[in-house]
């Protein structure tokens, strides 16, 4: 892998094999958006990646009228491993769903659950559209891994079948802030798989509280002394997991 200074701003996940000296086709969502957004024109560069080949630098070799070829020039960066931290969330309105799928993806999430509680509203996904968020994200936060966004599950379900091993941070504002913040110190030192759980709007039901504390599993966590969304509890979570166990914390 050659030494490559100039990085050009836009990259594109492409799903193909990427190999050194290959032409491809990309899509015609992604050619509209090089020639009618970016106005790219043949010759100009840009990245594009995928997480088993890593990101390659390629040229526009052909604009058609549906389509655009590429030619890849050199290889910028290899594979990279996968923050190992789950997101559980109770889907909720459209936008503050599709918010929580791209601040997920910025902040390193390699897999995506949306889980049905009782008090769940939304319970059907354009899962799709979903994706299509994930990647842009992806794309943007120059992250070569997409996470995988699985269909909805009910939360029991999901609990009665989890790998003891993977810590869960529970969003729990019922405790004290001084207890969770201890706990979270010391269960989030042992670089262990994590996830995050974050209930519905309406907050869990008294039994799914009852049975998620019952967990050895989980970690309840305090994200302050305000009530805050569930779009910006799984943001806050996130970070403060990334601090403790993720590619945010001091070697």
């Amino acid at each position: 892998m050659s030494n490559f200074s100039y990085q050009p701003k836009i990259r594109l996940y492409v799903s193909d094999k990427l190999l050194l000296n290959k032409r491809i086709i990309i899509s015609f969502k992604q050619s509209h958006y090089l020639i009618n957004v970016m106005r790219k024109k043949i010759d100009d560069n840009l990245l594009i990646f995928n997480e088993l080949c890593g990101e390659y630098l390629a040229k526009i070799e052909k604009i058609n009228k549906k389509n655009i070829s590429l030619n890849i020039l050199q290889k910028v960066k290899n594979t990279e491993i996968k923050n190992d931290v789950w997101v559980l969330f109770a889907p909720v309105k459209k936008t503050p769903n599709e918010y929580i799928i791209q601040k997920a993806t910025e902040l390193g999430v390699s897999k995506i659950l949306p889980i049905l509680t009782e008090r769940t509203i939304t319970k059907k996904l354009n899962l799709s559209r979903l994706q299509d968020i994930a990647i842009e994200a992806s794309e943007q936060s120059e992250r070569i891994t997409i996470p995988e966004i699985l269909d909805p599950q009910e939360l029991i379900k999901v609990f009665d079948g989890w790998d003891d091993k993977r810590k869960v941070l529970y969003c729990d504002e019922t405790i004290r802030t001084q207890d969770s913040q201890n706990s979270a110190n010391i269960e989030l030192s042992s670089n262990s798989p994590g996830a995050i759980l974050v209930g519905p709007e309406g907050g869990f039901s008294s039994n799914e509280i009852k049975y998620i504390r019952q967990k050895k599993f989980v970690i309840p966590v305090n994200l302050g002394p305000r009530i805050l969304r569930s779009d910006t509890a799984v943001v806050s979570a996130l970070v403060i997991w990334q601090l403790f166990n993720g590619d945010m914390r001091h070697k």
